[in-house]
């Protein structure tokens, strides 16, 4: 059961387009259209991930599937971009996306190469296990265990690494703590499948009612707190700059169109195109209308 989508980024996406419009600042254009980019990627390939996970867990009666939720718990604060509720414990999976050639070091760190310059990311699994700990400390307060969990040390949590499948490795083995995302669920019910006698016996110890899994989900979708970045505040544009094409049609809907970003895909622009015929024309107050320059990928009009 899948019990959150994602967070749309939508907005976000609206506003740094409005952004990179309306400032006159190379230097600031450049900086927006990276944010632009990476938000834009982030988000295709979260919706991506979430899709394979999607498509084997959806059905799931007793496992609970959650998207791109923000904790803040005692202080301290975890984004996680999906987790997954079974009754035998939890799993914590962190999205990754990359555009270049990814490397996974020996202490897990990530380097993408992008050709003519290398990047390293941190380790994202000890992001996952500091994610954990938050989680733990979540579940300790807000959800009731019995003696068994307690002398258990609690509920099983664990963490993965999922990797887009349409980014490029070049590891011969993905390390421990790894997977595709298009593969996680197959890996999932495999290492289930090939649990020893001794691993089985001690799971049903710490097995989870589909209640218990109901109301942990429950607390974490209630208590989830998204952020909104003010991408406004960083580049020190104006609030008016920034609002979203939603905000201006809806105060303004004849307010000129050229080079605005159609509201329809988000990519193209709205330009002037003249009707190819006179009797469609003469239906019309004008014989030209606005359309997306991404025609025929897109079909979006709208009326002068």
């Amino acid at each position: 059961m899948v019990w959150k989508d994602i967070d749309s980024k939508d907005n976000e996406l609206d506003t740094l387009k409005q952004l990179f419009k309306n400032t006159s600042s190379e230097k600031q254009r450049s900086l927006i259209k990276q944010d632009l980019v990476s938000l834009e990627n982030g988000y295709e390939s979260e919706k991506e991930n979430a899709y394979y996970l999607n498509f084997h867990f959806e059905d799931k009666k007793r496992t609970i599937l959650l998207h791109d939720i923000r904790l803040e718990h005692n202080g301290r604060t975890a984004q996680f971009d999906h987790i997954l509720i079974a009754p035998i414990g939890i799993t914590l999976l962190e999205s990754k996306s990359f555009k270049g050639k990814l490397t996974i070091g020996d202490d897990n760190s990530l380097n993408v190469n992008y050709g003519k310059y290398i990047k390293t990311f941190p380790n994202p699994i000890e992001q996952n296990n500091r994610h954990e700990k938050v989680l733990k400390g979540f579940i300790g307060d807000k959800i009731k265990l019995s003696t068994r969990f307690k002398l258990m040390g609690g509920i099983p949590i664990d963490n993965v690494v999922i990797i887009h499948p349409n980014t490029t490795l070049t590891n011969k083995k993905l390390p421990n703590g790894f997977e595709r995302s298009d593969a996680f669920a197959t890996q999932w019910n495999k290492n289930i499948d090939n649990m020893s006698a001794t691993t089985v016996l001690l799971k049903s110890i710490t097995l989870m009612s589909l209640d218990m899994v109901k109301d942990i989900a429950k607390s974490l979708v209630a208590l989830h707190k998204p952020i909104i970045f003010d991408y406004a505040k960083k580049y020190r544009i104006s609030k008016q700059n920034a609002k979203t094409f939603v905000e201006e049609k809806a105060e303004n809907t004849k307010q000129t169109l050229d080079n605005k970003f159609c509201p329809r895909c988000k990519e193209g622009e709205l330009v002037k195109r003249k009707r190819k015929s006179k009797k469609f024309g003469q239906q019309y107050a004008s014989d030209e209308f606005y359309g997306c320059n991404r025609f025929p990928k897109c079909k979006y009009t709208e009326e002068i």
